[in-house]
């Protein structure tokens, strides 16, 4: 038999019993932790830790993209949704942009080409952005803590800069063609303007990165709240940006933006558990079917990673994602049958159809209007939706309040644009879209962003169990359904039962990470699996990065991140 050299990598679980911040950044990290410290709650740290990780991991989140939060009251056993998702501007058209005459698919969505990548990068590509609205939002409604302590942190980073990493120094190598496209982008997050920042390597350190445009446009959150980047000086540059460059966000499309509010959000449940988390427009509703689905099985009595798991967990991934494609939109533009697709009437149906000795590479969606109590049905035509990059934080403090916050800017550094003498690193949110008119997610004015983040909570005996969420686009969805078979199911702690071999299936093929042993491939592709090996590296995302906190037996905290990438949890 040959054998290879395989990397063997790990990161230690993290326990406390008075609190925890998990990030995808140590930066932000220690944001979160120092609040935590000063005697701020959850959402005090995870406003801070939210801030702070848009500016030391710019490419993936800022105050020009977009966030969702779910936090869980301990006290009064409320769960509550904050959506802060972009909104396409009011100048929005379904046919905006000119398709490509290749006819084929392209880019991480799968969408129609369009002509010189226009909905990916660029002002034409810009939605409104949402995520300062979420989280000055959410410290006014259950902060404790200044905005200007709470703000501190990141006005830091950006004013005084910090050591560019191996990630972030990739990143920018890998996003330096799109970088290009926009010269404020270049004087940002190039050195000099031309050159990539570097990372230590070798004997020589690393860059500082410093953003002081974005300093002064934090400190203006911190001072004058949302109504500083809406209504201010942020505002009126964006748009000037805008209507200079061919962009469509206007001043009135900033003034006028809201986030929505949810007292209780979509909820479930899976084996006993309560599962709450986002609205439909937002990855959750696809992971709360795919788990009812997998409900009618003894997940439990299969081994971990065996053939047989991997089985079902990719069949009920494929359904549940096939229902998604063909039904999910944003509710208040088009007739969604939410109460349908999260039903367990739905799933049994869903259920029936998957064979335990065969899998369905072809299946196709299924009919959620029947279980719908309304009933409407409207005809249109779905599509494919892919990845993105995303950052996701969980925080539990020592009341036990739960946050779960995910924040985006849609493809790594957005649109590549960054709004002049702001800081600013805009959304590329047009990605979110299909650029064919008529389909269930065309581009429609006011349509908000349909984002595959899932920030979700997890309640035993209606007290606080778990809070989990993912970056990695599309992939966070089935990340995410198959870690709760871990920690549920299977009874891991969050670190191994985060970073497991997963599988990820959304239509006829199934990828399979090459942890996986051999002689499981072998047995699904047996089972009729059109098997795709994915080797998830330091800088690929094939399955999600996921995060969590878990409460275990004894009341004490457990803490788990993803080992490939720099994401860290500090406890009290």
């Amino acid at each position: 038999m040959v054998q290879r050299s395989e990397w063997q990598l790990a990161k230690s679980q993290v326990s406390s019993a008075e609190g925890i911040v998990a990030t995808m950044y140590p930066q932000a990290s220690e944001a979160g932790i120092a609040i935590l410290r000063q005697g701020g709650n959850a959402v005090d740290a995870a406003v801070a830790a939210g801030f702070a990780v848009g500016v030391v991991e710019p490419l993936n989140s800022g105050l020009g993209g977009i966030a969702v939060m779910v936090y869980h009251e301990a006290a009064t056993g409320r769960t509550y949704v904050i959506d802060g998702a972009g909104t396409l501007p009011g100048k929005t058209r379904q046919d905006q942009f000119k398709l490509a005459t290749s006819g084929q698919p392209a880019g991480i969505y799968s969408w129609a080409e369009v002509e010189n990548d226009a909905n990916h990068t660029g002002h034409m590509s810009v939605a409104v952005p949402g995520m300062p609205a979420c989280l000055c939002e959410a410290l006014e409604r259950w902060g404790t803590m200044p905005r200007s302590e709470i703000m501190a942190p990141a006005i830091h980073y950006a004013e005084s800069g910090y050591l560019v990493d191996w990630y972030v120094s990739l990143a920018m190598a890998v996003n330096q063609q799109r970088l290009s496209q926009n010269p404020e982008a270049m004087h940002t997050f190039l050195r000099e303007g031309r050159y990539c920042y570097r990372a230590p390597m070798l004997s020589n350190g690393s860059d500082v990165l410093r953003q002081p445009d974005l300093a002064r446009t934090l400190r203006e959150i911190a001072e004058g709240g949302a109504d500083a980047f809406y209504r201010g000086r942020v505002a009126e540059l964006i748009a000037r940006d805008m209507e200079a460059n061919g962009g469509l966000v206007t001043y009135d499309d900033m003034a006028g933006y809201r986030t929505r509010f949810s007292d209780g959000g979509i909820r479930g449940s899976y084996r006993g558990l309560e599962v709450i988390g986002g609205l439909e427009n937002t990855g959750f509703p696809t992971v709360l079917e795919a788990l009812n689905i997998l409900e009618g099985f003894e997940m439990g009595a299969l081994r971990p990673g065996s053939a047989e798991e991997l089985h079902l967990v990719a069949e009920a991934q494929r359904r549940a994602f096939l229902d998604r494609f063909a039904h999910l939109a944003d509710s208040n533009t088009v007739d969604v049958p939410l109460e349908g697709l999260i039903s367990k009437e739905f799933a049994e149906a869903r259920r029936a159809g998957i064979d335990l000795r065969r899998a369905a590479p072809h299946a196709t969606a299924g009919d959620p209007w029947s279980h719908q109590e309304a009933g409407r049905r409207q005809e249109l035509s779905g599509s494919v939706t892919g990845e993105g990059n995303t950052t996701h934080l969980t925080v539990i403090d020592k009341d036990r309040n739960m946050v779960s916050l995910l924040s985006t800017l849609g493809l790594q550094f957005g649109s590549c644009v960054v709004a002049k003498d702001t800081g600013v690193l805009l959304n590329n949110g047009t990605m979110w879209f299909d650029p064919v008119p008529g389909h269930v997610n065309s581009m429609v004015p006011g349509r908000r962003i349909m984002t595959a983040g899932s920030p979700m909570v997890f309640l035993r005996d209606g007290k606080p169990y778990i809070t989990l969420g993912a970056p990695g686009g599309r992939r966070v969805i089935s990340s995410l359904i198959h870690c709760t078979v871990n920690l549920v199911d299977h009874g891991m702690g969050p670190q191994q039962g985060l970073n497991t071999p997963r599988t990820h299936s959304e239509g006829a093929v199934t990828e399979v990470d090459s942890r996986v042993t051999a002689d499981t491939v072998d047995a699904l592709r047996d089972l009729g699996h059109e098997v795709l090996i994915r080797e998830e590296t330091f800088s690929s995302s094939y399955f999600g990065r996921p995060n969590g906190i878990l409460i275990d037996e004894r009341n004490v905290l457990q803490a788990g991140v993803n080992v490939l990438k720099p994401a860290m949890a500090i406890g009290l």
